[in-house]
């Protein structure tokens, strides 16, 4: 064998030998980081994605809630033409859960809004639904928007409001025949409504419900879920304006009105709902101190995502009637 193929030989010996063992450990510490690294992203990219699922899905929520209740609450005590729906016989709210008679309904009206405050554990409401300790109840009194004038399929127990500018009739589809108004021509059957009277609380399962009185009982309906609490604060007209305002050391807006006088009084009503994602989000602590309605300094300790929403309403056909506008 001559030289030069003796040192190409030992060359390409040389170039096949492989890594050494310093460069294989430095090879899999560098691929060990590489990966820590890219499941670090991945895991983060996860829980961004989560969080951001979570909070979408509340605030979707909160932004229906509000904007229902709002509605709602503008829409409390229309009563269609009628100018003067107030009666001064009338002295004091019939019971919500079980004064649904024509007449009790009718004695309702001069109460477009009614509501508890922060009940106690255990309470119940008119289904048997126990309340959430601490939250808010609102009942909301009002007739539909739309109308017939005709008694023609009427729902045997549901109840419906007639109404002209000066009277009102309100009685169940079985009494058709009680339905006498007229328009101004005499013959026209007088717009008929639907009567609505809902009730709106949050369970002990954090869920935020419906109770609508239809055909002569409450139907429940679940709206949403993942609400931790619902306040209420309602504005008292003290002048006869229109406008919630304060009378010497009456404040303008309370936490429950504390007369019969003052509940047909509200005007305005500010909404608190605070609102928890429905599950938890993964690395997350809620370190927010939440204050809001007669709350303050309320905590968790969990990892879910929250936020507060708020509205003020204002009862429309209440306060243009009480203004004179």
């Amino acid at each position: 064998m001559n030289r030069n193929a003796a040192y190409y030989g030992h060359r390409a010996s040389q170039q096949q030998s492989g890594f050494s063992m310093v460069e294989l450990l430095i090879a899999v510490a560098l691929g060990i980081v590489l990966s820590w690294a890219i499941l670090d992203v991945t895991l983060n990219s996860s829980r961004t994605a989560r969080e951001l699922e979570l909070t979408s899905e509340m605030v979707e929520n909160g932004r229906y809630l509000t904007n229902l209740l709002s509605r709602e609450l503008q829409l409390a005590g229309f009563y269609g033409r009628l100018e003067n729906y107030f009666d001064d016989s009338v002295t004091a709210q019939p019971d919500y859960c079980t004064g649904v008679s024509s007449a009790s309904l009718r004695d309702g009206m001069n109460y477009p809004v009614f509501g508890l405050d922060g009940v106690a554990a255990g309470t119940t409401t008119c289904n048997g639904d126990v309340l959430l300790s601490g939250s808010d109840v609102l009942l909301i009194r009002r007739a539909d928007t739309t109308s017939v004038n005709s008694t023609a399929g009427l729902d045997t127990n549901q109840h419906y409001l007639q109404e002209t500018v000066t009277a009102a009739i309100l009685d169940a589809g079985v009494n058709s025949g009680n339905f006498t108004l007229r328009e101004k021509d005499d013959v026209t059957v007088a717009a008929i409504r639907e009567y609505h009277q809902d009730i709106y609380f949050v369970d002990t399962d954090n869920v935020f419900n419906r109770l609508s009185l239809i055909n002569g009982a409450y139907v429940p309906e679940p709206l949403v879920e993942g609400v931790d609490d619902f306040q209420l604060v309602y504005g008292i007209d003290r002048s006869g304006d229109g406008v919630a305002n304060a009378d010497g050391s009456n404040p303008a807006f309370v936490e429950l009105p504390a007369s019969a006088s003052e509940w047909e009084d509200v005007v305005s009503v500010k909404v608190f709902l605070l609102l928890s994602s429905t599950s938890n989000a993964p690395g997350l602590a809620d370190g927010k101190t939440y204050s809001y309605a007669d709350k303050a300094g309320i905590t968790f300790s969990d990892s879910k995502k929250r936020r507060l929403f708020s509205a003020v309403a204002r009862l429309t056909n209440v306060s243009i009637k009480r203004s004179g506008a």
